[in-house]
C-alpha cells in the first residue's frame, strides 16, 4: 500500500441519549493521531470482509458533500457537521427500533470522517469509531479518547474516480446495519443477498471438492460440506473471515494425510474473487440445492444426507478393526435399524 497523507480529519462525538452532536478537536499533525489514522485505513483496506456498493441516483447528501469537502471550500465544516447531524437522526431512531424489538441498543461511538491521499488520487473514509470515556491521570477529570485497540464498527471508503481509475466504493460492517448504509450513506448494493449466497456456497464447496478427489478422503469431505452448509443454515449474517475461522482453523482430519493446509490455501484465494462479496445477508431459500448429498459407501449402496446434520462428525465414525474397514453410524434409527434387520435374519 502506497504511503497515506491526511488532508482532513474530523471527529464528532454522537450522544444518542440526548440526541446531541459534539465537535472533538484533533491535531491531525500530531504523530499519535497520524499513526492512529495510518493503521485504521490499513486495518479495512487489509479486510476481506468488504462489499461493493454504489450511489444512489440523485443528489444524496454524503455523495453531495464528498466534492466540497475534498475541496475544503468555505462551508465544509458545516458539511462536516451536518453529516454527523445525518447519523445521529438514523441512529437515534434505530436505537428506538431495536430497544422495543430486540432489547438491544446501536452501538455507541464517534463519526470521523477523512479526506486522504494515496499518491494523487484522493479518497475518503468515513467511519463509525469506539470513543470511550477515560480518567485523566492528572486531572481526575472525564476525557473522550479514542480507543486504539477497537478502531472501527462501521466503514466505508470510496477511492473517488479519476483519469487512471474507476470510483469504488468498499463496506466493512459486521452487523450490514441498513440504516448505515442504506439511510445514512443512502448506497445500493451491486449483488443482491441472493446471488452472494448462492455463488459463495458454490465456490465454496467446489473449491473444497476440488482440493482432493480421492476416495480415501470422503469421509473428511463430507464434513466439511456438512460445516459449510451448517454455518449458512445457522447464520444471519456471512463473514468470510469468521467463516474461515470457525470451520477450517481448527478442523482435524481423520485422514492423516488428508491436505487440509491445501484447502485453506485455496480457500484464502478466494479473498480476490469478484464473484461474490465477502459480507452479506444470508439468503436461506438459495442453500436449497447445496443441502442434499448422496454419499457412495458400497456396490449399490448409497447414503443421502438430504439437510445439515449437527455434530455429523459424532454421527459418522470410521471403522478399523482387524483389517475390515467401514463406517459406523452412531444413531438411535440406525441402531434399531439394524436390530430389526438382525432378528429378521435369524
Amino acid at each position: 500500500m502506497s504511503s497515506i497523507d491526511i488532508e482532513l480529519l474530523s471527529l464528532y462525538h454522537l450522544d444518542v441519549s440526548s440526541n446531541k452532536v459534539e465537535k472533538t478537536n484533533i491535531n491531525i499533525t500530531k504523530e499519535t493521531i497520524v499513526n492512529y489514522v495510518d493503521s485504521l485505513i490499513k486495518e479495512i483496506l487489509d479486510s476481506p470482509n468488504r462489499r461493493l456498493y454504489k450511489f444512489k441516483d440523485g443528489n444524496t447528501q454524503i455523495k453531495s458533500s464528498i466534492p466540497d469537502i475534498i475541496a475544503q471550500k468555505e462551508d465544509y465544516e458545516k458539511l462536516l457537521f451536518h453529516n454527523a447531524e445525518r447519523l445521529l437522526d438514523k441512529e437515534v431512531k434505530a436505537d428506538a427500533k431495536l430497544q422495543k424489538t430486540l432489547k438491544v441498543q446501536v452501538q455507541r461511538g464517534s463519526l470521523m470522517q477523512i479526506h486522504f491521499k494515496q499518491g494523487e488520487n484522493d479518497n475518503i473514509l468515513i467511519c463509525k469509531v469506539e470513543h470511550d470515556e477515560i480518567l485523566n491521570e492528572k486531572s481526575f477529570e472525564i476525557d473522550r479518547g479514542l480507543n486504539t485497540k477497537k478502531k472501527v464498527y462501521k466503514a466505508f471508503l470510496y477511492y473517488l474516480p479519476n483519469d487512471n481509475r474507476h470510483g469504488e466504493i468498499y463496506l466493512n460492517d459486521k452487523n450490514e446495519s441498513k440504516y448505515w448504509w442504506d439511510e445514512f450513506l443512502e448506497l445500493n448494493q451491486i449483488k443482491t443477498d441472493e446471488e452472494n449466497t448462492e455463488k459463495s456456497i458454490d465456490k465454496i464447496i467446489s473449491t473444497i471438492a476440488s482440493s482432493s478427489r480421492k476416495k480415501e478422503f470422503e469421509f473428511d469431505m463430507t464434513i466439511l460440506r456438512n460445516g459449510v452448509v451448517g454455518y449458512y443454515r445457522n447464520n444471519k449474517q456471512f463473514n468470510f473471515s469468521d467463516m474461515l475461522d470457525n470451520l477450517f482453523d481448527d478442523y482435524s482430519p481423520f485422514n492423516k494425510n488428508f491436505p487440509i493446509k491445501r484447502i485453506k490455501e485455496k480457500l484464502n484465494n478466494l479473498t480476490d474473487d469478484s464473484s461474490f462479496d465477502k459480507q452479506f445477508t444470508i439468503i436461506k431459500d438459495k442453500i436449497g440445492k447445496r443441502k442434499k448429498q448422496t454419499i457412495k459407501v458400497g456396490p449399490g449402496l448409497f447414503l443421502k444426507v438430504e439437510e445439515y446434520v449437527n455434530n455429523l462428525d459424532s454421527i459418522f465414525k470410521p471403522y478399523e478393526v482387524q483389517g475390515e474397514h467401514g463406517m459406523l453410524i452412531l444413531t438411535d434409527e440406525a441402531y434399531n435399524y439394524a436390530k430389526e434387520n438382525a432378528k429378521k435374519n435369524n
